[in-house]
């Protein structure tokens, strides 16, 4: 009976080594910086190459834009006035990083 239980002990644990090196670990990247003006906005990302930007309107719905390190883009109109959240990811050569989440304004005045 001990051995029986010894051998299922190891074996748990074996199969639990094997899940974690199995699970890559997650890098966080710092948050992007963004403002918002005259209906459009701009992000700012400390990343390289082929960067991956997740928008979530005021709405809640998701926007995916593919760009580099900086977006450009337009304000819907329904999101005037309203918060927005801007994330990103990126491949650094060999993980992909993923960022902290921003929020800002959609702005149609001056640009803050």
């Amino acid at each position: 009976m001990r051995t029986t239980v010894k051998v299922l002990a190891a074996s748990a644990l074996a199969t639990l080594g094997l899940a974690a090196a199995a699970t890559p670990a997650l890098a966080a990247a710092p948050a992007p910086f963004c403002e918002s003006g005259a209906s459009q906005f701009y992000c700012d990302a400390s990343s390289t190459g082929t960067t991956t930007w997740t928008v979530t309107w005021y709405s809640g719905s998701v926007g995916t834009f593919i760009a580099g390190s900086t977006l450009f883009a337009a304000c819907p109109a329904s999101n005037l006035g309203h918060p927005v959240r801007a994330s990103y990811s990126y491949f650094d050569g060999s993980t992909t990083q993923y960022s902290g989440t921003t929020q800002f304004i959609c702005r149609s005045g001056n640009w803050q």
